[in-house]
């Protein structure tokens, strides 16, 4: 495949990507432009954010546009997602005020610590085996004490518990409703049983704590998934 060639490739699989989340999260639209909104309250807008897990680029631009005051620091370990970002934030005119790393958190230096960090449908893909831990642990050490972390994630308890299964039974409706096909539901529950890691509130309050967060406090709902914000002790 030519360079060229695997340009477009990724980009088509980038916005495959983005057009399939949209589809399949419940209040997917809602949950980013209501934590841009809180972000910009908590912080007036201003100083330095990291956005943990940056992706396709969206949530930066939306935050810098939200906040032109605001300096976004956009990290992920996947290269060919970010690589996508980048032209995004490029045709946006955003390259001044957006900052993009193939990298994970703990490679960032901690020299200059942010004034907010996001955290947006991320720690829900590792598992509670200390992974989780690690990466809340290591946003906080990039936070200034008080600054906050905006974090969004599928959560609950186990399927197999009833109002749990029946929300699941509520998502698949809601999938079917936005068009996507029965067996790419189907495939989407087996990517979501296979690698998608919920825990509770009651253990995600717990893993903060740990991590160095205050209690979260809660700012979104729409099924199973849910968002809140919590701010680096200190």
């Amino acid at each position: 495949m030519s360079a060229d060639a695997k340009t477009m490739f990724d980009a088509e699989r980038a916005q495959a990507y983005d057009r399939r989340v949209r589809e399949a999260i419940p209040g997917y639209e809602a949950l980013h432009q209501l934590s841009c909104m809180v972000l910009a309250e908590v912080t007036g807008g201003h100083g330095r954010a990291l956005v943990a897990g940056a992706g396709t680029g969206g949530e930066c631009i939306a935050l810098a546009q939200a906040c032109p005051g605001l300096q976004v620091v956009g990290v992920d370990p996947a290269a060919d997602m970010l690589a996508h970002a980048e032209r995004k934030v490029a045709e946006h005119g955003l390259n001044a005020r957006v900052r993009l790393y193939p990298s994970k958190v703990s490679d960032l230096p901690k020299f200059e610590p942010f004034d907010a960090a996001t955290l947006l449908l991320v720690l829900h893909f590792l598992p509670d085996d200390g992974a989780k831990l690690a990466l809340l642990t290591d946003i906080a050490q990039h936070l200034k004490p008080g600054a906050p972390l905006v974090q969004a994630d599928l959560f609950g308890p186990p399927w197999d518990e009833p109002w749990q299964s029946e929300l699941r039974t509520f998502w698949g409706h809601l999938q079917k409703s936005a068009g996507i096909g029965e067996d790419d539901i189907a495939r989407g529950f087996r990517h979501v049983d296979r690698d998608i890691h919920p825990v509770t509130e009651e253990r995600l309050a717990e893993l903060l704590d740990q991590a160095g967060f205050g209690p979260p406090k809660p700012y979104f709902r729409a099924l199973c998934f849910g968002g809140w914000v919590s701010r680096r002790k200190g």
